[in-house]
């Protein structure tokens, strides 16, 4: 049995917190609530390998970044030297492969909005890197990968990367030309340097998908040319769809100015995807 002196204390008790002032209830923050002192826009940071402004050995980067407390979706660009492409479909993701880089200045573009009914956006960001991948003396498609509607046409660079003091240039492609059609070769103003004269020879073979190229430069005062530039340009139409590759043969060299033959390092494959 309970003894009634003490349930008196436990009674006063409890009306004494009853008639006690409520403490005012302070509502949770909102990170969403723009009205919030410490609301801030959703925001996308870059993480991963890849640094600021790095130069990569490699054409292709993995690209991986984290988002603030507010970011729920992501979209991106990139493109060489200036950013004009489209932005990306929004996605979940954290991170994209970027394959088939041309060499050069890269910036890459990311930014976040958050989730709801009608979604804020952030302020993107911008970064910076360089891809190095190819090591010359070498002749490179450019660009590396192309996608294209049938009926279009467009135009593939053929380069020389990184030469010294190179005469002469041979260059043989193949392709499949029930996918492509080569229309025309324009010579590229690498050789021509400074204004010099130089032969020049052209091939295109449509049955057969070939197209072969002579550039010789003329000069008695300058006869080489060093570095980087174009050797030419060609002029494709897309004519089924498909993929096929434009690639250069063994046949392809350089020459310096006593005719001997410079080793060519490196030869890049080009991908033209047909749709």
């Amino acid at each position: 049995m309970i003894k009634f002196y003490y349930i008196i204390p436990v009674v006063f008790a409890l009306l004494f917190l009853a008639c006690s002032p409520a403490e005012k209830m302070v509502p949770p923050t909102n990170p969403f609530d723009p009205d919030n002192p410490d609301y801030e826009l959703p925001q996308a940071s870059i993480t991963g390998t890849v640094f600021y402004g790095e130069v990569i050995d490699t054409s292709t980067v993995t690209m991986i970044w984290k988002g603030s407390e507010t970011a729920y979706e992501f979209s991106y660009r990139y493109d060489r030297e200036i950013v004009e492409t489209e932005w990306s479909d929004w996605t979940r993701d954290t991170s994209v492969i970027l394959r088939y880089l041309d060499e050069g200045n890269y910036q890459f573009d990311i930014k976040a909005r958050t989730n709801q009914t009608v979604p804020v956006e952030g302020t993107p960001i911008a970064f910076h890197f360089t891809v190095d991948a190819v090591k010359g003396p070498a002749m490179m498609v450019c660009p590396r990968y192309k996608e294209v509607s049938v009926g279009e046409e467009f135009e593939i660079e053929i380069l020389a990367e990184e030469v010294e003091s190179v005469m002469g240039a041979e260059i043989e492609l193949t392709f499949d030309p029930s996918i492509i059609q080569v229309k025309d070769v324009i010579y590229g103003a690498f050789m021509f340097d400074g204004g010099e004269l130089s032969i020049t020879f052209k091939e295109i073979d449509n049955e057969n998908g070939k197209a072969g190229i002579v550039l010789v430069r003329t000069s008695n005062t300058s006869p080489t040319v060093s570095g980087t530039g174009t050797l030419a340009v060609l002029e494709i139409k897309g004519l089924t769809s498909g993929i096929t590759q434009l690639e250069f043969t063994d046949n392809c060299t350089f020459r310096d100015e006593n005719n001997n033959v410079v080793e060519i390092e490196e030869k890049t494959v080009g991908i033209l995807k047909i749709e």
